[in-house]
């Protein structure tokens, strides 16, 4: 199983794509963990009038240092039917790993964070104005709406820091 997903990751950071543009509906925090995360926030917002284009932002206090093995448990919905419906792909990942091989761009996070890499050092952490970059996206995803809820584990997936949910679509190029 570790060296599918192994393939699996390293295939999909090899992916570039001009097809669709992916625009950002709403974030939540759906649940946290305070003996890790104190006052959770995430949003997807305009960076300015002019632009039509949301980015994301987000803070909270992380109440000790995490380490390494950070794990991320990534389940997809499609809306069908006037309801999300799930999808039968789920994906974890190891968020340090990822950052360091730049799958879907992760690593330009420090440019707009005070965040430099792991570990997660404790204390006030922040992301201002962070467009992710779309072209590092896997080129042939399906358009239309989808829910994207990422659950996050720290200590080999033993330990709950929060679950954040994601809304948005999958658009053809300049038909947002």
């Amino acid at each position: 199983a570790f060296l599918i997903f192994a393939s699996i990751a390293f295939v999909l950071a090899q992916f570039y794509q001009d097809r669709y543009d992916i625009v950002h509906d709403r974030m939540e925090v759906q649940d946290h963990n305070n003996s890790f995360l104190l006052r959770p926030n995430i949003q997807a917002v305009y960076y300015n009038k002019s632009m039509k284009m949301k980015v994301l932002n987000a803070s909270g206090f992380v109440t000790s240092p995490l380490k390494n093995n950070i794990m991320m448990d990534f389940k997809f919905y499609r809306f069908a039917s006037g309801a999300y419906r799930i999808i039968p792909f789920n994906i974890t990942i190891d968020l340090c790993d990822q950052l360091k091989r730049n799958m879907f761009g992760l690593s330009s996070i420090v440019q707009y964070s005070n965040f430099r890499g792991c570990p997660f050092p404790g204390g006030l952490l922040y992301l201002r104005y962070y467009p992710i970059e779309q072209d590092k996206f896997p080129p042939f995803l399906p358009l239309g709406k989808y829910k994207l809820s990422i659950t996050v584990h720290v200590n080999d997936g033993h330990w709950f820091v929060g679950i954040t949910n994601w809304y948005g679509s999958l658009v053809a190029k300049g038909r947002n």
